[in-house]
């Protein structure tokens, strides 16, 4: 059995396409099979996020973190938040976290973003939704300021904590968690590294110099929280391995992002199975939570024992059955819109810097075992994949607001007249044999397309002229 690791979390879909229970049954056994004790569930605004979902992921002993996707300059009634919070609430939630990056002039309007007291004003709405969550039993989280930021985010900070230590305020402080964006920014590892005592001085927005801005911000943040508050305040850290901001969930992250991301990884995992606290961790104590954007990779789930595993490749290479082999490694390819299908030397570190934790196998086994797996992975592929498939399937793009009348007329009059299933779900096109297209490659990901071929998928494209290839 696989121990949670304490502070392993993931970034789920920030979309409302994955949380039906066809996508819970396939990531559900993936998350706890590496360990996962967190879940960062994005959500727009005028969805919650379905019961069954939250009480499955509850059961199966994960914490959800709940991102309503609020906006600052037109927030939601405070009825209609109640009701929202204690619905959570009902459902096993205990942590909802709003209003992320309130120090981006997109965060407000532009003539909000241009009045005095911006931070001030910011806290006073934020405390209002607080308050109400906290009557809920549910802890607030401080939201993620974007690292610099059109409004500095060290300053940002500061300000917030002069304002939220007002008397009115005190109840709000007291329960709070404070978050922090450990994306890379385009750093090593270890920029940034020991918190600002290491750098001194280090001015705003000023160029060739250490700043806090990768992933070792959450020791500036806490010097800055210590410094205030007078104690280590607990801290959440969202977004752990995004190479930047520019980096989307169909992005392709440079080597050295994935590098670094399997050291975090082995970091966690390292400090979940040490029997006595270390002195120094390298991730502290008052971490209680790392969310990877990226889901964990389909390559590490269902590995058991080297004597199983090794069984199922001598299986597959008799040519037994398919049914007989999947049930000791299940070989799915990567599915997920924000999780890559590459396998090659990335994969194979990825499975050297868990596996050791998951079933005590060595390096030595895990290079045998991707190196069979790779040679048949494409040939089967489709049908792990296909237990439930759609014969064809319309994958309308994410960037729907980017399309022409002309082409919201051709989604329409396609399913109607074919009746073809369709959706934003790119799990759902991965099942199906078919998957139709618009003929405009300014709206896919190159990854997509990349993903689709890969598990041997018919593409056809539509375009308004025609409804050909």
């Amino acid at each position: 059995m696989i121990n949670q690791t304490k502070q392993l979390g993931f970034h789920y879909y920030s979309d409302t396409d994955h949380y039906d229970e066809a996508s819970l049954d396939y990531w559900l056994p993936k998350l706890l099979a590496v360990g996962t004790r967190w879940l960062v569930l994005s959500i727009i605004e005028r969805a919650e996020i379905p019961e069954n979902f939250l009480k499955r992921v509850t059961a199966a002993g994960i914490e959800p973190i709940i991102c309503p996707q609020f906006s600052i300059s037109n927030p939601p009634q405070v009825d209609i938040f109640r009701e929202r919070m204690s619905y959570y609430r009902k459902n096993g939630v205990h942590l909802v976290q709003l209003y992320n990056y309130p120090n981006m002039k997109s965060a407000w309007t532009p003539d909000e973003w241009k009045k005095q007291k911006l931070v001030e004003r910011f806290i006073e709405l934020f405390s209002r939704y607080a308050q109400i969550c906290i009557e809920q039993k549910i802890i607030p989280i401080f939201p993620l300021l974007q690292p610099g930021g059109d409004y500095w985010d060290i300053s940002f900070l500061k300000e917030s904590l002069h304002v939220l230590q007002q008397k009115k305020y005190e109840s709000i402080l007291s329960n709070l968690i404070f978050s922090a964006d450990a994306g890379f920014q385009e750093h090593a590892l270890d920029w940034g590294k020991g918190g600002p005592e290491a750098y001194h001085p280090v001015y705003a927005y000023q160029t060739g110099q250490i700043d806090h801005r990768g992933f070792h911000i959450f020791e500036w943040y806490q010097a800055i929280l210590h410094q205030s508050l007078k104690k280590y305040a607990p801290m959440i850290l969202f977004q752990t391995g995004r190479w930047s901001p520019n980096t989307g969930p169909f992005d392709l992250s440079p080597k050295q992002a994935k590098q670094q991301l399997l050291k975090i990884l082995a970091l966690l995992q390292e400090q979940a199975v040490k029997v006595l606290p270390q002195e120094n961790p390298e991730i502290p104590p008052y971490i209680i939570s790392c969310n990877l954007y990226k889901l964990p990779s389909e390559f590490l789930t269902n590995l058991k024992t080297e004597q199983e595993s090794r069984k199922f490749l001598k299986d597959v290479l008799l040519h037994k059955k398919v049914s007989n082999a999947s049930r000791s490694l299940d070989p799915t390819v990567s599915v997920s819109k924000s999780v890559s299908s590459e396998i090659g030397s990335v994969i194979c570190s990825i499975i050297a810097a868990i596996t050791p934790y998951l079933c005590g196998a060595g390096k030595q086994f895990v290079i045998l075992v991707v190196e069979n797996f790779v040679k048949i992975v494409r040939s089967l592929i489709s049908i792990f994949l296909r237990g439930e498939s759609y014969s064809s399937y319309f994958l309308i793009p994410d960037a729907e607001s980017l399309l022409t009348e002309g082409q919201r007329e051709i989604i329409r009059q396609y399913i109607n007249k074919t009746n073809c299933k369709s959706g934003k779900n790119l799990y759902e096109a991965l099942s199906s044999s078919k998957v139709i297209l618009l003929n405009d490659s300014s709206l896919y990901p190159r990854n997509v397309i990349k993903q689709l071929r890969y598990n041997n998928c018919q593409i056809q494209t539509l375009s308004e002229s025609n409804y050909g290839n």
